[in-house]
């Protein structure tokens, strides 16, 4: 057999994702799933759910998926079943077993009020910190909890398959039995991914703070086949939802899915149905396949061949419901006068229909909605659609590859490309991204079943890791091999968990690192930089006194690579100014290059700094052939620097380094980054270390309210979302609700002669609010009705609308002799019949003109009123109107809301919209909710040194070497104390072995085992002291046992024994000790000097630096001896401090989270002030002499567990 592999373009790795997850709420959140469940059996003589209730208005009931169904009850249910519902109420709404009711594991989480968790943290804070450190930690906690909201636990995850247009528009009109195979192929896909997700990315979490990653033996799942989208197009898709409950493999407890590996593994999960679907429906068609582009910031997407873009188009937007309000609009107006109305009355028509038009899905018979698909596509087709699908679906399909007949060759080549189209737009990756792109590199072979498929793409994504860098350590200590996986790996390693990066990458960042510490270039003395910019000599702007000592600290540093680092209306342009006068009054005409990532940035650049300025892209295009250089002592200022990739960097640095020359990166880190592999800028100004060059003050905004918030939401602080709110620059909502409140205060403020821009992240926002300011310009007269012309995606403009360009074209010249940039915005003024458009710069009524061709404007021309944070960053207006989602990250909101000088205003919607279906708010959401989870969802990518640096310090920190170490020794001990328990009860207790089983199977006996290890660790002998305890009073009226039992065992047990010092592992938690295996010994006893070796280690770099907390101590003893001992105490509360992420200057903090941490801040709190003691002399009070009281609800270092019941208390 002769094999063709079809090769793909470079850019071909961006495919539409077909596959999406949205998280399931306890409760009601499964309800949207029953909306459209036809009630009643449909037909019962058809063979399939399809034809069964084709003539029924809904879609079929759900079946059940997943080898977890097996589980539940004693096995009454198998994947395939009918889900009634109420099962999925029992299982999604309570977490019950959907056969026998009976709770699996534990409950759903029930969370505490805000007020409740409010007063349980800052019941928790010291009372004896310095003044105003109390307060503020009270004030900083109560705000926190208070945007937070009430939370809520999770049920499930919806992971929503739906097809390809072109195959839901081949289904939509295909006969009976075409849709039924379609949908079979579809079906078969969804299984073959469920598998794989199933055996590679379903596990659950055990062992101290969920530390191990465990598998489970499946996953429990309804499916939903659902036929049309909103606007009744058809769309075929399934929802999967994975039930929350999963049962471990190893011990058969149900506990809860790890929704990390989900969210890691989702995007590759959706190439891998694309690729599967592809290869079914071939395989039973015959169909072909191309990747079509769908423009400027848009994916590609493989569709069928034959299937026209006109047919998918008619089927696929908004734009068909508004033709078709159209049309009823001219049909109403004939009626009314008598005659047909003329163009421009139709495009007035047009224009009402735009505003009128929201799409609401309706419910509707799959038989009734196919005969309105094929009517719809006959105008097209014209021809029967039925019989056109017959032409596409009757095919020989080619021979389909086996993975034996790929060479190996190929897999390599393949993996090299993967490697290289990742690191293209990534500084660091995992697993999964190496899986999704070898799916995407193999989607035009096609594969005989799944499993050569998946054999061969993952043979790819192993020869792809091994050409890859790996950044994350290797374990530093061994693991037992009962916590060992099948393959042999750790479970303390959550799977495919590593990151990686490529030899190209790392050495690029390694050249700007080396560059930014070389002090060879030239320099301006700062004396001379101070007149210079304070006294505008030069030519360049005048600066103040922050700017002018910002800009002298980088013209005199002599770094060939320096940063100058702003937020937000810091005055970056300003100073960028002043730093090109400075450097041409001290080297002359032509020593200051200007360069931005963008077209548009560097125009503005231009105008700042009075100079020429270029594109990076265009730079290091020109200057690989020769027709671009830098000259000694040039300075090269890069602008925006946040949105130029590593390796633009590199190659700019590196050459200006190379001939002499210095560059300036420019930029604030708190901002938006590159589309492709960055982190660069980052990178160096951390790296720097405070070392820098800074603007600190705001200047831009007219309320000084406004500039301190403005940082607050910069650092990612909710205390800004009190800002904002308490000056009404919050509103809430729908997302409907939201994009129309934001127009029309953007549109009012346009009227009133302001500058204004118009906000939001979501494409389909985009297009809703360019259509709608459109068509009401239209109305107003303002946009003629006399011609149009179509734009990209199916928008249409004529005379007086804006519109932008999105595509860098240097043969299209202005009339001034510019050039056409992407980013540009313009008015039309005129329209040619052959689709050119004659446009103007939109600011400027006077100013440059173009003409652009029509190829160019049906591919590379929008509509121009809304605009993307990325397009508004560098942009300064009056008043900024931003509409806000919850998938909106901190930098994009950032971003957002620091544009406008007068007013920025934020329009929160409550929901997330989907195209599919219309999904309600959870409960309790607000806007104050949804902008905390933004300020907690940073999109910064770190740079591949960042990256190890995190790796290690993650690995090899105290916190995860101490939960290491507490779930291998509850793991070695768990049998021993089950067994030691038992007897008890059932000896000195007089309990029978049921009643002791369910004592040792109590959600408390995982606190009385660490209670145990505890006792032991002050050396009590608990073999003979814990008989003693259950003989003291009966437990026949115990609702607890293990409860009752950890509460006399902590009063009992609540000092050492007499002569004797606790056990414990840095001074802070108890060891573990007893008989046990010797492998787990061995890794008990790793970890231990692990841990004690690192917290000496950050004890002596602590006081090496001076750090904060340290000098709230006291200074060092003057004897060796004195010294000795205070850095071992030291060296306790280093550890704690590591444990716990504490980084504040108070030594132990300023409050604790959980009971857990208490004990330990207990421990740490004594050391504390063995450390004061011994120190060379007081302090003044600094919360030190406090830390040593003991909290409320605490005996002798231990719980009072009366007030808990013996259970750890919920964590926050």
């Amino acid at each position: 057999m002769v094999v063709v592999f079809t090769p793909l373009a470079p850019e071909a790795h961006l495919v539409g994702v077909t596959v999406s997850m949205r998280v399931v709420s306890a409760g009601k959140g499964y309800g949207y799933l029953l909306r459209s469940v036809v009630r009643g059996d449909g037909d019962a003589a058809r063979a399939t759910a399809l034809t069964r209730y084709f003539a029924e208005a809904g879609t079929p009931p759900g079946v059940w998926l997943g080898k977890g169904v097996a589980y539940f009850g004693t096995g009454e249910l198998r994947p395939g079943m009918t889900v009634t519902p109420e099962q999925l109420q029992t299982l999604l709404g309570r977490g019950n077993d959907p056969v026998t009711g009976e709770s699996l594991g534990l409950p759903f989480r029930e969370y505490p009020s805000v007020a409740e968790r409010t007063a349980a943290l800052t019941a928790r804070v010291d009372r004896f910190l310095p003044a105003g450190e109390f307060e503020a930690e009270v004030t900083r906690i109560q705000a926190e909890q208070a945007v937070r909201g009430s939370q809520t636990a999770t049920a499930g995850f919806d992971l929503t398959f739906s097809v390809p247009k072109s195959v839901s528009v081949l289904w939509g009109l295909a006969d009976a039995n075409t849709q039924e195979l379609i949908v079979a192929a579809h079906h078969v896909a969804v299984t073959e991914v469920l598998d794989l997700f199933e055996r590679e990315v379903a596990a659950t979490r055990t062992g101290h703070a969920g530390i191990a990653q465990v598998p489970v033996v499946g996953v429990a799942a309804a499916a939903y086949d659902h036929w049309d989208s909103r606007a009744n197009d058809p769309q075929l898709h399934t929802h999967v939802v994975v039930s929350n409950k999963v049962m471990a493999a190893h011990d058969g407890r149900w506990r809860t899915l790890d929704s990390r590996a989900v969210h890691h593994a989702i995007v590759a999960l959706s190439e891998h149905y694309n690729a599967v679907l592809a290869d079914r429906l071939t395989g039973t068609f015959g169909l072909s396949w191309e990747r079509r582009e769908r423009g400027e910031d848009r994916t590609g997407q493989w569709e069928i061949r034959g299937v026209s873009e006109a047919l998918i188009g008619e089927f696929s937007s908004r734009a068909r419901a508004i033709d078709v309000a159209t049309d009823a609009k001219i049909t109403a107006y004939v009626a009314e006068h008598g005659h047909r109305p003329t163009g421009r009355r139709i495009v007035q028509l047009r224009a009402e229909a735009t505003l009128d038009t929201r799409p609401e899905k309706t419910i509707r018979a799959l038989s009734e909605l196919t005969a309105e698909w094929r009517t719809r596509a006959q105008q097209i087709l014209r021809g029967d659609p039925t019989e056109w699908t017959r032409t596409l679906t009757t095919r020989e399909p080619a021979r389909a590859l086996t993975l034996e007949s790929v060479p190996m060759f190929l897999i390599d080549q393949a993996a090299a490309d993967v490697v290289d189209a990742v690191s293209d737009r990534r500084s660091t990756w995992r697993h999964w991204n190496l899986w999704a792109e070898a799916s995407r590199r193999t989607m035009g072979w096609r594969f005989a079943t799944a499993a050569d498929r998946e054999q061969a793409v993952a043979l790819i994504t192993d020869a792809a890791t091994r050409r890859s860098v790996v950044l994350t350590p290797a374990e530093v200590a061994t693991t037992p091999t009962g916590m060992r996986g099948g393959d042999g790996t750790s479970t303390l390693r959550p799977r495919h968990s590593m990151y990686y990066s490529s030899e190209r990458l790392l050495a690029a960042e390694d050249r700007l690192l080396t560059l930014a510490e070389d002090r060879t270039s030239s320099l301006v003395v700062a004396g001379h930089v101070v007149e210079t910019v304070t006294g505008g000599r030069g030519g360049g702007a005048v600066v103040d006194g922050e700017q002018a000592a910002a800009l002298a600290r980088v013209l005199s540093s002599g770094r060939r690579l320096d940063v100058l680092v702003g937020p937000a209306g810091a005055g970056k342009s300003t100073a960028m100014a002043a730093l090109a006068g400075a450097w041409t009054a001290a080297h002359g005409p032509g020593s200051v290059v200007g360069m931005a990532p963008s077209a548009a940035a560097a125009q503005v650049l231009a105008q700042d700094i009075g100079l020429g300025c270029d594109n990076t892209a265009k730079w290091v295009h020109d200057h690989a052939r020769g027709r671009a250089d830098f000259r000694p002592r040039q300075l090269v200022i890069l602008d925006e620097a946040t949105l130029a990739s590593t390796r633009t960097v590199e190659t700019i640095a590196t050459r200006a380094g190379e001939v002499g020359a210095k560059v300036v990166l420019v930029g604030d880190p708190a901002q938006l980054q590159s589309v492709d592999a960055g982190g660069a800028f980052n990178m160096l100004v951390q790296a720097r270390d405070g070392d820098l060059a800074q603007l600190v003050e705001v200047r831009r905004f007219v309320h000084e309210w406004e500039k301190h918030a403005s940082l607050a939401l910069r650092d990612g602080d909710p205390t800004a979302i009190d800002a904002y709110a308490a000056h009404r620059r919050i509103l809430e909502g729908t997302t409907e609700a939201m994009v129309d409140a934001a127009y029309q205060a953007w549109q009012h403020e346009l009227q009133t002669g302001m500058s204004s821009i118009l906000v939001t992240e979501a494409a389909e926002s985009v297009r809703q609010l360019n259509e709608r300011a459109r068509a009401e310009r239209i109305q107003a007269g303002v946009t003629s009705t006399l011609r149009e012309v179509g734009l990209r995606e199916e928008a249409r403009a004529s005379v007086g609308d804006v519109v932008i360009t999105r595509r860098n074209d240097r043969r299209l010249r202005t009339s001034e002799g510019t050039w056409v940039r992407n980013g540009d915005r313009w008015t039309v003024t005129h329209v040619g019949r052959d689709g050119t458009l004659d446009v103007h710069r939109a600011a400027d009524l006077a100013g440059a003109s173009v003409r652009l061709p029509a190829g160019y404007v049906a591919r590379h021309v929008d509509l121009g009123y809304a605009v993307t944070a990325h397009r508004a960053q560098g942009l300064t207006v009056d008043t900024a109107h931003v509409v806000v989602s919850p998938s909106t990250t901190r930098e994009n909101l950032y971003v957002s809301m620091t544009r406008g000088r007068h007013a920025n205003t934020a329009y929160v919607a409550l929901d997330q919209p989907d195209p599919l279906h219309a999904t309600p708010a959870e409960t309790g959401t607000s806007a104050r909710t949804v902008l905390f989870g933004v300020l907690n969802h940073s999109g910064l990518e770190l740079s591949a040194h960042q990256t190890t640096t995190a790796e290690q310090e993650r690995w090899t920190g105290i916190a995860q070497l101490a939960a290491e170490y507490e779930t291998i020794a509850t793991t070695t001990q768990q049998d021993r104390w089950t067994r030691l328990v038992t007897d008890t009860l059932t000896g000195a207790g007089g309990l029978t072995t049921a009643e002791a089983a369910q004592a040792t199977e109590s959600e408390a006996f995982t606190v009385l085992t660490a209670e145990l290890r505890r006792a032991e660790a002050n050396h009590h002998d608990v073999d003979t002291l814990l008989p003693r305890l259950v003989a003291q009073r009966t437990l026949l009226d115990a609702d607890d046992i293990a409860a009752v039992l950890t509460a006399r065992l902590a009063r009992a047990t609540a000092r050492p024994a007499p002569g004797t010092t606790p056990d414990l592992v840095a001074g802070i938690f108890p060891a573990a000790s007893g008989p046990m295996p010797a492998d787990f010994a061995r890794a008990l006893a790793e970890r231990r000097q692990l841990i004690e070796t690192r917290a000496q280690t950050l004890a002596e770099a602590a006081v090496r630096d001076r750090a904060a907390w340290v000098s709230r101590i006291g200074g060092r003893p003057h004897s060796a001896g004195d010294r000795e001992r205070w850095l071992a105490e030291l060296a306790v509360i280093a550890a704690y401090r590591d444990r716990y992420a504490i980084t504040s200057p108070a030594p132990l903090g300023a409050s604790t989270q959980t009971l857990a941490q208490g004990r330990d801040r207990h421990r740490a709190a004594q050391a504390l002030h063995r450390a004061h003691i011994g120190s060379s002399g007081d302090c003044p009070n600094n919360g030190v002499s406090g830390s040593t009281r003991r909290p409320a609800g605490w005996r002798g270092g231990v719980s009072d567990d009366r007030n808990t019941g013996g259970r750890e208390p919920i964590e926050y």
